[in-house]
């Protein structure tokens, strides 16, 4: 009899501690769900404040601007001297008949051309420099000087250019003579309306200053990845880089190198998303970061 009471109790034990570790799974459940609703209510309500912060902010900065409306409008490259018509248009807030406004490019000023209550000027531009003008506002000789997000482009280049961002993954091994590189190569490509293309594209591979292969890829390759399988022959010190060479449609080269390798070297420099290189058909360098 005791017997069957110890068993009876020690089933009902076991029951009771089976609904207790079914309730406390269903807690740690609902503390759990509690607390991803409450991230995610917090990354709503930090997302709405930094959206108000933003609006607020533009709002700001519109009631502080003289400017009321602008433009800004990139005219056709000149392939020769590397310059770029840029025309500006703005209307001023406030316009009288003695309102004049000019553009102040590092101390350089362009008058404006009024018509009504709109100013515009057409103001030539190096391709690889930006047009951030300063304003000057003249009312019947009291200026006011200011800079609006709404005049300029910062940069006149990736306006111009198509944008390449290649890399190439996959392995690499050094065995001490020879290195090898084994991957596919892709491409991420951003055209602009000037109307200016990659026409062709090469990939390069060179050892120190001496080139020792140039291949030409196929542009119906990069939609899927352009399989590279390469041998080289190195000895300790020496420096293998892989380039992607773009040939633009005015013939400018833009290089990109996706590969980098210092043979021997416990250091190895990864290529930076971005780095780009920019020369003429004659191989005159032209651009480069930092320029």
């Amino acid at each position: 009899m005791k017997k069957n009471i110890s068993h009876i109790l020690i089933a009902i034990l076991i029951v009771l501690q089976a609904a207790s570790i079914l309730k406390i799974n269903n807690l740690q459940r609902q503390i759990e769900s509690t607390n991803a609703e409450m991230n995610h209510f917090n990354n709503s309500i930090r997302s709405d404040m930094n959206a108000v912060y933003s609006n607020v902010d533009e709002m700001l900065n519109q009631k502080a601007s003289l400017i009321e409306s602008a433009a800004t409008e990139i005219g056709t490259l000149n392939a020769d001297d590397l310059t770029v018509p840029v025309t500006f248009t703005l209307t001023p807030k406030e316009v009288s008949e003695y309102t004049a406004v000019s553009l102040d490019f590092d101390g350089e000023l362009f008058p404006m051309e009024k018509n009504g209550t709109t100013f515009f000027a057409t103001v030539s531009r190096n391709v690889f420099d930006h047009a951030l003008p300063k304003i000057v506002i003249d009312e019947n000789g009291i200026k006011k000087i200011m800079q609006d997000d709404q005049v300029g482009i910062p940069s006149i280049k990736e306006s111009i250019f198509p944008i390449m961002h290649p890399s190439l993954s996959g392995e690499a091994r050094f065995d001490g003579k020879t290195y090898k590189r084994k991957g596919s190569l892709n491409t991420d490509t951003k055209e602009t309306a000037s109307g200016i293309k990659f026409t062709k594209i090469r990939f390069a591979v060179k050892v120190d200053d001496k080139v020792i292969s140039n291949e030409m890829i196929p542009n119906e390759t990069l939609s899927y990845g352009y399989e590279v399988d390469e041998e080289i022959s190195l000895s300790n010190g020496q420096i293998c880089t892989m380039t992607v060479i773009a040939t633009d449609s005015i013939g400018f080269e833009h290089h990109y190198i996706v590969g980098h390798y210092v043979a021997g070297s416990d250091k190895q420099r990864e290529p930076w998303f971005g780095d780009e290189q920019i020369y003429s058909a004659d191989g005159k360098l032209l651009w480069k970061p930092g320029n």
